[in-house]
């Protein structure tokens, strides 16, 4: 232990080399820490992801999945309960009892945040549409849709 010290007393060298590790370990614990907020920042899981989850009730979620058509409940005028379907094609319902964005509607992609409250419900606290990356002109999209 007092050769270590030694070691690391001698002369002008030894005290840079320390101040320089102690900046490259305080730089590194601050690079990894802001990685990780950026990335919990932008990730939801799916409703596959979700009902895999053996014990989800009372856990924060952010939960990304299409809005199912026929499956919105409306009262007094505005959303209270949906379904929302993951690509390979797992539903969950959500709650929500607040204000919904001006584009939500059925088949928008929403990513819904809030706390699971049972097997496949999750009682949202935000609502956000998630934009879609293809564009389709009107034409198009008359032609997707006819039979």
């Amino acid at each position: 232990m007092s050769s270590l010290r030694n070691l690391l007393s001698r002369g002008p060298l030894a005290s840079q080399r320390a101040r320089l590790l102690a900046i490259l370990v305080i730089a590194t614990i601050a690079i990894t820490a802001l990685a990780f907020q950026a990335f919990d920042g932008a990730y939801y899981t799916t409703p596959e992801e979700f009902a895999q989850e053996i014990d989800a009730e009372g856990r924060r979620w952010r939960v990304g999945g299409r809005v199912v058509d026929g499956t919105i409940v409306e009262q007094n005028g505005r959303p209270v309960s949906w379904v929302i379907e993951g690509e390979a094609g797992e539903t969950m319902r959500i709650e929500y009892d607040g204000v919904v964005p001006g584009l939500f509607s059925p088949r928008a992609f929403v990513v819904v945040e809030g706390v699971a409250a049972g097997e496949g419900l999750l009682q949202a606290t935000s609502v956000i549409i998630r934009h879609e990356p293809e564009f389709v002109t009107d034409a198009e999209d008359a032609s997707i849709a006819a039979p």
